[in-house]
């Protein structure tokens, strides 16, 4: 299939390129930069700006893509308006381009566990909603028109809603990394809220999903990327320690200095769909996950 991918050496976008590339398939992958790194992969990088069209518009044009991979979402974490309308107003233009290219049949695009706006509870895929701020309104906005245009066009939507994902090549600022550069180097780290739980998903099991869509037919909609359960913070630092240090006992200081601290958010995602349809299931535990998050950082 040739494929366009958008946000391409992105912390998601590069293991979709690399799941994509493995199967064979014919990439157009637009980014803002390149390296020599990426040349080993079966793609065609065009360095691009998503706010210039005429930086990419011709190419997509030539390539005539039959499945647009939507991922670019530039400078997270800036949720500001500012930020989240140039987001938005950047998707819907290149999305509208590989609409006119002509060939499209499917249009793949990364949602936000954030746009449920549901702190507590397990989330289904029917719900959709509603916005709590500038980046989830903008997140709203984007797949509200998809879903007025693709059916104009005969175009399958998959609005992939991805829960906490983590893995090698995330931001050092995000959780997992965070607490794993902080063993490393033996530097005290501070949660605020480490009983709170999130449903963790391993960034290849992401990838995986992409590819399952591609070669796919299913029914147009939301569909959760989650592992189905609620992992508490404070487990999460339990598993990395012993992983790193072989022991707990950083977890458990943390533990007793934190004993009285609130649980504001339990949720987790409900993935019947993406499993009846796709056949998609997680297959990377968290344990697994952080280690080879671990060997990733590691080798840096």
């Amino acid at each position: 299939m040739r494929i366009l991918i958008t946000g391409a050496t992105g912390f998601v976008g590069l293991p979709v390129v690399k799941q994509l590339s493995k199967d064979g398939h014919q990439i157009l992958a637009l980014t803002r930069c390149v390296n020599s790194e990426f040349n080993d992969l079966q793609a065609e990088w065009l360095v691009s700006d998503l706010s210039k069209s005429s930086t990419y518009r011709d190419k997509i044009f030539e390539f005539k893509p039959e499945i647009v991979i939507h991922l670019a979402w530039q400078d997270i974490p800036n949720f500001s308006f500012e930020k989240s309308r140039q987001n938005l107003n950047q998707s819907l233009q290149v999305l509208k381009i590989a609409i006119e290219a002509g060939f499209c049949k499917k249009i793949l695009t990364s949602g936000s566990c954030f746009e449920l706006n549901k702190l507590n509870g397990e989330c289904l895929e029917i719900d959709t909603g509603t916005p709590k701020d500038d980046f989830t309104w903008a997140k709203h906005s984007l797949r509200s028109w998809l879903e007025i245009n693709c059916p104009k066009y005969g175009i399958t939507l998959g609005w992939f809603r991805i829960f906490y994902v983590y893995g090698p090549g995330q931001r050092q600022a995000s959780l997992i990394p965070m607490i794993l550069t902080s063993l490393k180097t033996n530097t005290p780290f501070s949660l605020r809220a480490p009983n709170n739980a999130n449903d963790f998903i391993f960034v290849d099991d992401v990838a995986k999903l992409f590819s399952l869509a591609i070669n796919i037919d299913f029914p147009s909609g939301i569909y959760n990327l989650g592992s189905g359960k609620a992992t508490p913070v404070i487990d999460v630092c339990r598993q990395a320690e012993d992983i790193v240090n072989g022991s707990d006992l950083l977890t458990l200081k943390l533990m007793t200095e934190t004993e009285s601290s609130k649980i504001d958010v339990c949720f987790w995602a409900n993935t019947s769909r993406s499993n009846k349809y796709l056949g998609w299931k997680p297959k990377v535990d968290l344990a697994e996950g952080i280690m080879r998050t671990w060997k990733s950082l590691k080798s840096e």
